[in-house]
């Protein structure tokens, strides 16, 4: 079985029992941009993701490119009118493809900023 949220597809597998869960998420989507942190390449520049999920201490974001697990992250949550929100930086726990060949990146975050 399979879900769809906002364009991507996800495997039933990929479902977490909400009980289960430390915290609550709150099903917010966002755009965010994100690059590497720290920035290795002046050159690069950020990647456009959206969010799934959020909550205090992490978020799931959909995105086009796979990012390795433990890869420190630069992430800009943009606000419902677009404008650059809060910076915060987090680490990839995880990354998952799903069926239409994006990725579902499982953030946590090491600021404690995500729903300030």
């Amino acid at each position: 079985m399979s879900a769809s949220s906002n364009g991507l597809s996800m495997d039933s597998n990929m479902l977490v029992d909400e009980s289960c869960r430390r915290e609550p998420r709150m099903d917010v989507v966002r755009i965010v941009e994100y690059t590497h942190f720290p920035r290795v390449d002046s050159e690069s520049t950020p990647r456009l993701a959206f969010t799934r999920d959020v909550s205090a201490s992490g978020m799931c974001i959909g995105a086009d490119e796979p990012e390795p697990t433990d890869t420190m992250l630069r992430v800009t949550l943009r606000g419902v009118d677009g404008d650059p929100g809060i910076t915060v930086v987090d680490r990839v726990v995880w990354c998952s493809p799903t069926q239409d060949g994006r990725w579902w990146i499982g953030l946590e975050s090491m600021t404690d900023k995500h729903l300030s």
